[in-house]
């Protein structure tokens, strides 16, 4: 996949991606969201692999200075529906970037036929569900304590709500 909006290169993630990947998955390891808190720098050649070799991870770059801040997640799911997720650098947050991708993202994927785009988040992640809303995906639901990433002092799970966002391909996105 390539797809170019003003400002950004929403790509395949290659080898040479590998820093800038690292980058920003560090940042990550002790987030509320979206964390990933396995990851260190000895695991930054398995991942770049993984990536690279994806068809559902794709780099976001920044077409001046080709530099990686982020990832589209466009997971295959049933019924002819794609999950759409997204993580940015933070150091480039609140600049539009991940709304441009994203909404790249879906329109690309209802050019290639695909019938529904969705995605979840926490409703405490409000950066995220605005991103939503701000490429024209509705909330479809809210899911009751539903997943759970962390755990308690006690090591018992604590659960979040999920929102669930999603549009069609025959919404106006």
């Amino acid at each position: 996949m390539r797809i170019e909006t003003e400002r950004l290169i929403i790509r395949n993630f290659v080898m040479t991606d590998r820093d800038d990947l690292g980058e920003y998955m560090l940042q990550r390891v002790n987030k509320e969201f979206e964390s990933y808190p396995d990851f260190c720098t000895d695991k930054m050649d398995d991942e770049i692999k993984y990536r690279s070799g994806s068809q559902e991870f794709f780099a976001i770059e920044l077409k001046d200075e080709h530099k990686v801040i982020g990832n589209i997640y466009l997971g295959v799911r049933d019924f002819n529906s794609k999950e759409l997720g997204y993580v940015l650098n933070e150091n480039f947050h609140l600049r539009g970037y991940g709304s441009e991708a994203a909404k790249a993202v879906v329109q690309w994927a209802f050019s290639q036929g695909v019938h529904r785009v969705y995605a979840e988040c926490t409703p405490l992640n409000m950066a995220s569900w605005k991103t939503m809303e701000k490429i024209g995906l509705r909330r479809e639901a809210e899911l009751r304590q539903n997943i759970s990433f962390h755990k308690d002092e006690a090591d018992n799970p604590i659960y979040w709500d999920t929102y669930i966002y999603a549009a069609l391909s025959t919404d106006d996105i």
